[in-house]
């Protein structure tokens, strides 16, 4: 597991793009850190909003590392270079579930350094713990539908802009709340906000990363069964 990690951070290394996509994450962070207080002393309504922010730059953190083993991936794809993967001691299946536990690993790390260090928004070191665990389900997602449902990298680039759209979809139902809100509730992305602006409600909090966990789980599932296991 850790030569297949070792081999894709040189990949994404070597690869001027994929290094700037890891790099985003330091970036948002000192964003959060450095300038919202900022935007607060401009703007003072945007105090309303902090949880809505912290989840939206929790969710892209996450999901950056994904992004990058997915162009991986397609890389390998581009280059016949799975012929080669097939034939290594180690299963193919068993190298792609190895990059999605990295992956969320990773994107688990880095939403709790951004919870842990922002200084901003609210919530116990427990409630961090299960709002990490919760947002970086997205990180496989993010790696495993551009990988196995793009052909090359071009198709890939397009998948990823389509599934940040999706990500930020949920948005609008809590910034205008009503009944056709709870219609978003089938977007996992939903959970997550509805996870973060209910830190002060530990019901709710709980609630929420239940319904999240388990819906991110559900989905994981089927595109492993019905997607990478008929394609490795």
């Amino acid at each position: 597991m850790f030569s297949i990690i070792k081999t894709d951070l040189k990949n994404i290394f070597r690869d001027p793009s994929l290094l700037i996509i890891l790099f985003v994450p330091f970036v948002m962070m000192a964003l959060v850190r450095w300038g919202f207080p900022a935007l607060l002393q401009v703007w003072p309504p945007a105090a309303d909003y902090v949880m809505h922010g912290l989840a939206m730059f929790s969710i892209t953190i996450a999901i950056m590392p994904g992004i990058a083993i997915a162009f991986v991936m397609l890389d390998e794809k581009d280059n016949n270079l799975q012929i080669v993967l097939r034939i290594t001691p180690v299963s193919l299946r068993r190298i792609v579930l190895y990059r999605m536990v990295s992956m969320y690993s990773l994107g688990f790390l880095m939403v709790m350094l951004l919870l842990t260090f922002s200084g901003i928004g609210a919530g116990t070191f427990v409630q961090h713990l299960l709002l990490s665990a919760l947002v970086s389900l997205s990180a496989p997602l993010m790696s495993l539908l551009p990988a196995f449902l793009s052909s090359n990298k071009i198709e890939g680039a397009a998948m990823t802009k389509m599934l940040n759209f999706l990500i930020m979809l949920p948005i609008p139902a809590f910034l205008f709340p009503g009944t056709w809100s709870w219609l978003m509730m089938i977007f996992p992305a939903w959970w997550i906000y509805f996870a973060f602006i209910q830190v002060a409600s530990p019901p709710l909090f709980l609630l929420a990363i239940a319904g999240g966990i388990t819906l991110h789980g559900l989905i994981l599932l089927a595109v492993w069964k019905f997607l990478v296991l008929k394609r490795v």
